[in-house]
């Protein structure tokens, strides 16, 4: 009898298998008619920012190996000029957005996709540099910019503008978050301190 019964469980076995194998197969082809669907519409996106980023310079003591000849090397410590960049967040950020649903359909799969215009309003305030101990003569103001981190590019028809103040800057891609590669930036070019909307 137990024979049988084994016999028996393997016999089913064959069929859940085959079924098994049925599903993983339209599993496979739904996920890459969906691929193909939202490839030029881009994937799930991710917004970080935006960031006022302000280059400052900063001596810094390196180690540095000065060939003395006959293959000899020498280490040596030097102080050389760096170039860092401070992160502000805004003091105020408000963001809006106003998101429309779409199906799409590829044989008979079904992928939703979004159009969503969105936009970011927020102020800066007046960057404390003292807190990050950073002496104001050391800041290089001309070199400032608005960074934004977004996760794929792909899925933005316009370009994206900086309104800042009274002044429209174009975005540019590639993000200069640490991390963050992808995203838009915006020089500012200021030469003097700022209080920012």
């Amino acid at each position: 009898k137990l024979l049988g019964v084994g016999a028996l469980i393997l016999v089913l076995l064959v069929p859940l298998l085959m079924i098994q194998g049925v599903l993983t197969e339209r599993l496979q082809r739904r996920n890459a008619a969906v691929e193909e669907i939202t490839a030029s519409w881009g994937k799930d996106q991710h917004i970080l920012g935006p960031v006022l980023c302000i280059p400052y310079r900063y001596r810094s003591t390196v180690v540095r190996e000065i060939p003395l000849g006959d293959g000899r090397v020498e280490r040596r410590e030097v102080e050389e000029n760096m170039v860092g960049q401070a992160y502000f967040l805004p003091e105020l950020l408000k963001i809006h957005g106003d998101i429309q649903t779409q199906l799409l359909h590829r044989g008979i799969y079904d992928a939703a996709v979004f159009r969503a215009q969105v936009s970011l309003t927020g102020r800066f305030g007046v960057p404390d540099f003292a807190a990050l101990k950073i002496e104001p003569a050391n800041v290089i103001w001309s070199d400032a910019f608005v960074t934004i981190g977004v996760s794929d590019l792909r899925g933005t028809r316009g370009g994206l503008v900086l309104d800042w103040g009274a002044e429209k800057r174009p975005l540019l891609p590639g993000s200069q978050l640490p991390g963050y590669t992808t995203g838009a930036t915006a020089a500012l070019g200021t030469t003097a301190p700022m209080s920012a909307p």
